[in-house]
């Protein structure tokens, strides 16, 4: 959504569409996004939305929609009735920029780990959607220099290198299935380049604006690159608020949907193991039956005094045509309290039996419940859908304790923030970073700034093996290096590992650990919100 060429597009889209207009307000409705409210020059209202979102990002214009009046914070309050004069793309890069006839600007930066939006006065930043004081009378960001002659490719380098070293901008994920499709690993650097040259011309001056079914935008016609197309728009903007609002609703209702699946999926294994051992409960009857069948002889022998120093006592067994049985006694017991002894035991036996039975009811009950909320949680399709599913079980949930419920949780002994729909844990001090990485799971994520001392880290992944987006990785990694005494660097080294590779070296000091395989990736100190 946020590629070269189609904010190439998307630019003279907007251009066409909105220059001439009035800025009214803009504020920010939700996490992540900014909407800018506009009027057109044919005095229609128009909502221009920016979603910073570095999973999502993504830039287009979208009908008019009645803004939240209470709990918002509105941006760039100096441009309000400012006239809308130019929309321009930067040469070889992807800076969007506004132009307002009284001489103010909005940058946008639609891309990156950190999208943003900049109000530029003079050539100086005075405000930002995001991190403001932060960028606040400092120069704005600037684009690369474009290149004056494209660098010819070698023959040893790889197809995809020989088209990012003469078209540095082609969108990275449609590289590969481009190589795939014309076999470029058996041509020459020559070939290559040539249909590459016609694809790029292709994007520039004869685009397709197509969705393709794994969500991606591609401006490459069908003819030219035949990947399965979900939808096919007549604009660039129309493509890319589809997308975005697909890939948005996809996205957050994945990240709802995963936090709470594993936790049904472990109960309704929990309820599998207890039913096997509850269907059971045959056995304890055949034990009172024994127990009481060896308290009835006992009585009939209650006259009697018991072998010195024997732990059992031979009977005959008139349940068995008087054949002898040996029983365990207690010496310290007579006959007869032994007897008393053996109706407690199967007095009790029957009474768990009785409770084995009742569970075992109550197990089935629930499990059954378990594996239609799990059937129903699958077939979720849309974010307002799974909003309802979850109103209307909530109070199931918290029953089947699936939820906790929030009187009966303990305090957490470090700090819980989330990330793109992860829960993240941040150690407060050596002892919470024991404690943190002493309760993190095996497959959780762990992190900590490199060579330095700070917090521990942690990415939960509720038992699941695979990574998080990388995207979620460098948000942590950067809260990691911020926690740590790296927080005044520019980049900072993160150890990013699984918390299975991270022991404690024993009698080390709270907080010390040993890692035993371990990525490191540069970012920059940013603090979570």
């Amino acid at each position: 959504m946020n590629n070269y060429y189609a904010l190439h597009h998307l630019s003279e889209y907007l251009q066409s569409t909105l220059a001439g207009g009035r800025y009214l307000f803009s504020y920010s409705p939700h996490k992540d996004v900014w909407e800018l409210y506009l009027e057109t020059s044919q005095s229609l209202k128009k909502r221009l939305i920016f979603s910073t979102n570095s999973s999502e990002t993504a830039l287009f214009l979208d009908d008019y929609r009645s803004p939240k009046k209470s709990n918002v914070k509105t941006f760039f309050d100096q441009l309000s009735e400012d006239k809308l004069i130019k929309i321009l793309l930067a040469e070889n890069d992807r800076f969007v920029t506004v132009l307002f006839q009284s001489g103010l600007k909005l940058l946008f930066l639609p891309f990156g780990n950190h999208p943003n939006v900049f109000l530029i006065q003079n050539d100086r930043v005075t405000e930002a959607f995001k991190q403001s004081i932060r960028f606040e009378d400092n120069p704005p960001p600037s684009p690369r220099a474009p290149r004056k002659t494209s660098p010819r490719a070698a023959e040893k380098d790889s197809p995809r290198k020989m088209i990012l070293t003469k078209y540095p901008a082609f969108p990275r994920h449609l590289i590969d299935p481009l190589i795939s499709h014309y076999e470029f690993d058996d041509m020459q650097a020559g070939e290559v380049l040539s249909i590459t040259d016609k694809i790029v011309d292709a994007m520039e001056n004869r685009p397709a604006f197509r969705i393709l079914e794994d969500g991606n935008l591609c401006l490459i016609p069908e003819s030219l690159l035949p990947l399965p197309t979900r939808r096919e728009f007549e604009n660039v903007n129309e493509a890319i608020k589809f997308a975005y609002y697909k890939t948005s609703s996809e996205r957050r209702l994945s990240a709802k949907i995963s936090n709470l699946r594993p936790k049904i999926e472990h109960s309704v294994k929990k309820h599998e193991a207890a039913i096997a051992q509850l269907s059971n409960a045959e056995k304890g009857l055949q034990r009172a039956d024994e127990y009481e069948k060896f308290g009835h002889i006992l009585m009939a022998h209650a006259h009697e005094s018991l072998p010195a120093e024997s732990g059992s006592i031979e009977l005959p067994d008139f349940y068995n045509n008087n054949q002898p049985v040996n029983i365990p006694v207690k010496p310290s017991l007579s006959i007869a309290e032994n007897a008393e002894r053996y109706y407690d035991k199967s007095a009790k036996a029957v009474r768990n039996v009785e409770e084995s039975e009742r569970r075992l009811k109550t197990m089935k009950k629930e499990y059954k419940e378990l594996t239609e909320l799990l059937h129903s949680l699958d077939s979720l399709q849309r974010v307002y859908e799974f909003d309802d599913w979850y109103s209307h079980y909530e109070d199931s949930l918290k029953r089947l304790g699936i939820l906790s419920k929030v009187q009966s949780e303990a305090p957490l002994p470090f700090r819980k923030t989330e990330i793109d729909g992860f829960d993240v844990w941040i150690g407060k001090n050596a002892k919470s970073n024991d404690a943190l990485t002493t309760s993190a799971h095996k497959e959780d994520i762990w992190l900590h700034a490199r060579g330095v001392s700070g917090s521990h880290v942690v990415i939960r992944m509720d038992n699941r093996k695979e990574m998080p987006p990388k995207s979620v990785l460098l948000k942590a990694a950067s809260a990691a290096a911020w926690n740590s005494k790296a927080r005044g660097s520019r980049l900072a080294p993160v150890i990013i590992t699984k918390r299975k590779y991270v022991t404690k070296p024993k009698g080390a000091p709270a907080g010390t650990v040993r890692v035993q395989r371990e990525e490191v990736e540069m970012v920059k100190p940013h603090k979570l919100s």
